[in-house]
């Protein structure tokens, strides 16, 4: 009788998904990987000292420049690119403050530890941004009149917020 059973039912194979799903979830997998390692590094690198106000300076920047015809674009890239080999060295000597001051706080630090370290990132800021003067300067007197305008209605807003003065007019 058991005999009968087993023969007038087909055995039941397992079923194994086609070979393009495995692939697919590979590939989800590795796009999933890559998207942690890419926050993961950012997070990283801001809380060693990297980039901090980047975000801000980047969108302002684009918001500003995409604002901008394609030659003039051109034009001030090519000023930046003129000073970006002069500037670098001074850009490394920040960055390197800033670690510091990420790992003096990742350890624990002293009150006198704190404030030479933090000296030390302000007269490095200082000498980038004394150094960086001349480009600025360069890049503002190559904007025309209503190209300076666009640059303040991009920048000031920012600048008015950091002031804590939202509106743009209340005096501090």
């Amino acid at each position: 009788m058991t005999a009968d059973v087993l023969a007038a039912e087909p055995l039941r194979t397992k079923r194994r998904a086609p070979r393009w799903m495995w692939g697919l979830l590979v590939l989800s997998l590795a796009v999933n990987l890559l998207g942690v390692g890419i926050l993961g590094g950012s997070l990283w690198a801001v809380r060693r000292g990297g980039f901090w106000e980047a975000p801000v300076f980047w969108e302002r920047t684009h918001r500003f420049m995409s604002g901008l015809p394609e030659e003039r674009r051109t034009q001030l890239r090519g000023l930046f690119l003129e000073n970006k080999p002069q500037l670098q060295p001074y850009w490394r000597e920040v960055r390197k403050a800033r670690v510091a001051i990420g790992g003096l706080i990742e350890r624990g630090y002293s009150a006198q530890e704190f404030e030479a370290a933090l000296n030390d990132l302000f007269e490095k800021e200082g000498r980038a941004r004394q150094a960086a003067k001349p480009m600025i300067a360069a890049m503002l007197n190559a904007l025309q009149p209503q190209e300076r305008a666009h640059f303040l209605s991009v920048y000031m807003p920012y600048l008015y917020e950091l002031q804590g003065r939202p509106d743009g007019n209340a005096q501090p």
